[in-house]
């Protein structure tokens, strides 16, 4: 069904329940070309005569759910026989349940059992209200994770602080280094590597920065202190230049290229290193080579050492620096 057709239907079923009295076709077509300039769409012409009525006769077959009890009366126009039908309330079939089921199955595991308050009651509500029993059921998906995970318990808090605007203070101990206290604005949770983490407005280093969720001890609400958050910003692209989560501060996108075998040339064609990953080197070359746009971090450096002699670092010669540095120094602790 095209966004078209769905902005049609959503506005002929709000014309004929606020004109309950009846609408004729040229009114519905008027309708639906008021909702496509309202969606943007400037060089949509109102929809023919043709096209209300074969959008009328779909409603009434039930294809969008439940049939609509829709009629033609001469000298009124169309009307609904059932006041109280609305489009938008169709109701949930079991299958949507079962749906709905195997996503909060899927987010449990993403989230390792730490869903926002009230998820799954919400899915139970609804199946007694269309008096629907929800079947028990086996996982349908299973994900990869480690057997436990410090700091889940964050995950609501912060979820919820995120929702709401709310500023946090985090009570954070990192691993070699002692306990600090820091005042957030939280914008983002981010998985990665099979760890969670929070993006966030730091209010005392005034910059955004990452927190991983085993490392926080305690989170607080501060709902008195006004939630920081500038058009400057942008977090939700902070994550874009670099691969992981740690963003080096006053680092700019640089020219990554990479040199490889032909088969772990395969395994990056079918799984990019980073969205801004080009092939330079022509199909079938003996040695592949990768450009990048990034900003070099700890994250890709591990990465780039995952694939041990499989791949050559080739610029920026710094970046080719540290990585032969870690490989020699690698080397010396296996040298007797």
């Amino acid at each position: 069904m095209s966004k078209f057709t769905q902005i049609r239907y959503r506005a002929i079923d709000r014309a004929l329940r606020r004109s309950p009295e009846g609408v004729s076709w040229q009114q519905l077509a008027q309708v639906c070309h008021d909702a496509y300039l309202q969606y943007g769409f400037t060089d949509r012409r109102p929809p023919s005569r043709r096209t209300i009525l074969e959008d009328i006769r779909t409603l009434r077959t039930g294809w969008m759910g439940q049939p609509a009890p829709l009629e033609y009366k001469k000298g009124l126009g169309y009307y609904y026989t059932d006041r109280s039908y609305s489009l938008q309330e169709a109701p949930l079939t079991p299958e949507d349940l079962t749906t709905l089921l195997d996503l909060a199955d899927w987010s449990s595991q993403l989230t390792y059992g730490q869903l926002p308050s009230g998820f799954v009651d919400t899915i139970h509500r609804l199946a007694n209200h269309l008096h629907t029993r929800v079947r028990a059921q086996l996982p349908s998906l299973h994900l990869d994770r480690p057997g436990g995970l410090d700091g889940r318990e964050n995950m609501p808090p912060l979820y919820e602080a995120i929702l709401q605007q709310v500023v946090v203070r985090i009570d954070y101990k990192d691993y070699l280094s002692a306990s600090s206290v820091h005042t957030l604005s939280p914008f983002v949770l981010k998985e990665y590597n099979r760890r969670w983490f929070v993006l966030a407005y730091d209010h005392e280093q005034k910059k955004l920065w990452t927190f991983p969720l085993d490392r926080i001890k305690g989170v607080t609400e501060l709902p008195l202190t006004p939630f920081y958050n500038h058009p400057s910003l942008q977090p939700f692209r902070w994550f874009e230049p670099i691969v992981g989560v740690i963003r080096p501060a006053d680092a700019s996108p640089v020219t990554v290229r990479i040199r490889t075998t032909q088969l772990q040339a395969c395994y990056l064609r079918t799984k990019p290193l980073h969205n801004s990953q080009v092939e330079e080197s022509p199909l079938g070359a003996e040695r592949a080579e990768f450009s990048f746009q990034l900003i070099p971090n700890p994250e890709l450096e591990m990465q780039l050492l995952s694939f041990g002699e499989a791949v050559e670092v080739v610029a920026p010669q710094d970046l080719r620096d540290r990585i032969a540095e870690r490989v020699r120094q690698m080397l010396a602790s296996y040298v007797v």
